[in-house]
């Protein structure tokens, strides 16, 4: 995942594609979505979605640094969906209509895409235009 924050994507394929690194994450973005304003502990986070609490971490660390979602501190932690704006709430809206209407090909395009590893070192490399310039 990016560690900046989403850029507004008009299409939720291209959104995908970008900033998705997996199955289970796509699938817990539209779970906090879907639940929003529930937070969610990682136990219950790893129990809905059939993965391992390490990689329900993994998972929660990308969703965050994508701000997508946010942390609740307490005992335990808890993570929510975090509504920053009208336009995250409508690429959401289409996110989760998309995976609904087309899984498989959601699905079939997040599994193509290499391992998280090669892709955090090639976005490494990658030139980005700064806004001050």
């Amino acid at each position: 995942m990016s560690d900046q924050s989403a850029k507004y994507v008009v299409d939720p394929y291209e959104f995908i594609h970008e900033y998705i690194d997996s199955v289970p994450h796509l699938e817990a973005m539209i779970l906090f979505w879907n639940s929003r304003p529930v937070g969610w502990t990682c136990d219950e986070l790893s129990s809905r979605l059939y993965i391992p609490s390490e990689q329900v971490n993994g998972v929660i660390r990308d969703l965050v640094r994508l701000q997508v979602i946010q942390e609740h501190p307490g005992t335990p932690e808890k993570f929510s969906y975090f509504p920053r704006s009208d336009e995250q709430n409508n690429l959401m809206r289409s996110i989760d209509d998309a995976y609904r209407r087309d899984l498989v090909r959601i699905s079939t395009m997040l599994h193509s895409k290499a391992s998280s590893p090669v892709r955090e070192f090639a976005r490494a490399f990658r030139f980005r235009k700064d806004k001050d310039q």
